[in-house]
C-alpha cells in the first residue's frame, strides 16, 4: 500500500455493496440445504429453522429431536417438528465498536460480522427486519421488501467505524433503548469476549420475551499464538512483547485463550437460545456451507 493509498480501498479491508449482494447466491442454498437434512433428520436445530409442532414419536423420527421433558411428562416419546422461518419480525444488533475492527489475518471482525448480517438477511429476505448498527451511534433501520436499503446501511455503517471513534454508549444501552415487538427474534453478533454485568442483566431481561440468538465472532490469535515470531502488546499505559517462540508461552497462552472461550460459552448460553461461534480466520462463504458456524 502506497503513503497516499486510502485503506478502505484495499481489497482486504473494502466492503463494497456488491459483495454483499453476491452473499444471497449461497445464502438461500445454504437454507435450503439445512431445511432438507432437517427433514431427514441429519442434523438439529440450525439458523434459519424454528419449531413448527409437538407431536408424538414416529418411525423414522430423529432421536436428537425428542422433547425428553414432555416425554416424562405423559409417559411416552415426543418429538419437535421444525420448518422454515417465516414471517416472524427479526431485529439483527450488530456490534461496530472498536474492538471489532480487528483481524491478524486477511480480514477484519467487523467486516465478517457485516456479511454474517447480510447472509441472515438473505435467509429470511421474506421477513420484516429491523438492522441496528451499534457503532458511533445506534443506526436503526427497518425494512420489509427489498433488502439494498439495509445492506447500504451496512457498507455505511462498516466505513464509519473504521475511523475507531469511542463510543457514546454501550451495548448494554443499546439493548436497552430497544422496543422489539411481540414474538420478534434478536440476533446479535459481536465480539469474542465475556459480557459485562450490565449486558448479562439486559440479555436476561430480553430473553424472558424474546428469541436471542447469539453470534460471536473470535480471532485465530485469540485463540492461540503463531509457532514464531514476537508480538507487540499494550495494555494502559504498559506495553511489552508476546515471545511466539517459546512453546511453553505458546501453551499457557493456549490455556488461557481456551479459558476464556469456556467461561463465556458458560456464561452465555443460560441467557441467549442459540449460541454460534464463527472464525475470523476462514471465509463466511466457507464456514456457512461447509458447517464451520458452530453451534455451541
Amino acid at each position: 500500500m502506497t503513503q497516499h493509498e486510502d485503506p478502505r480501498a484495499h481489497p482486504d479491508i473494502a466492503l463494497p455493496l456488491t459483495r454483499l449482494l453476491a452473499i444471497r447466491l449461497w445464502a438461500r442454498q445454504g437454507l435450503r440445504a439445512r431445511v432438507h437434512q432437517a427433514r431427514q433428520g441429519r442434523i438439529g436445530r440450525m439458523p434459519g429453522l424454528s419449531f413448527r409442532e409437538l407431536r408424538a414419536y414416529q418411525a423414522g423420527d430423529e432421536v436428537r429431536h425428542i422433547d425428553w421433558r414432555v416425554t416424562a411428562r405423559l409417559g411416552r416419546p415426543y418429538t419437535r417438528l421444525y420448518g422454515e422461518e417465516q414471517e416472524q419480525a427479526h431485529w439483527l444488533l450488530l456490534d461496530l465498536s472498536p474492538p471489532m475492527y480487528f483481524g491478524s489475518g486477511p480480514q477484519l471482525k467487523a467486516r465478517l460480522g457485516c456479511e454474517l448480517a447480510a447472509a441472515l438477511l438473505w435467509q429470511g429476505e421474506k421477513q420484516a427486519n429491523t438492522l441496528i448498527c451499534h457503532g458511533m451511534a445506534p443506526k436503526i433501520a427497518p425494512q420489509r421488501g427489498s433488502l439494498v436499503p439495509l445492506l447500504q446501511t451496512l457498507c455505511q455503517q462498516y466505513e464509519a467505524g473504521l475511523a475507531r471513534s469511542p463510543l457514546p454508549s454501550s451495548l448494554a444501552q443499546t439493548l436497552a433503548h430497544l422496543r422489539l415487538p411481540q414474538g420478534a427474534r434478536l440476533t446479535i453478533i459481536g465480539d469474542h469476549n465475556p459480557c459485562d454485568e450490565a449486558l448479562a442483566q439486559q440479555l436476561q431481561l430480553l430473553g424472558r420475551r424474546h428469541d436471542i440468538h447469539y453470534w460471536q465472532i473470535r480471532d485465530p490469535l485469540e485463540a492461540s499464538l503463531p509457532t514464531q515470531g514476537r508480538l507487540a502488546v499494550q495494555s494502559g499505559k504498559h506495553s511489552g512483547w508476546l515471545d511466539a517462540g517459546l512453546p511453553a508461552f505458546r501453551q499457557r497462552y493456549r490455556q488461557a485463550a481456551d479459558q476464556q472461550a469456556e467461561h463465556c460459552q458458560q456464561q452465555l448460553l443460560p441467557l441467549v437460545q442459540r449460541l454460534y461461534r464463527l472464525d475470523n480466520g476462514q471465509s463466511l462463504q466457507h464456514q456457512w456451507q461447509e458447517g464451520g458456524c458452530r453451534l455451541l
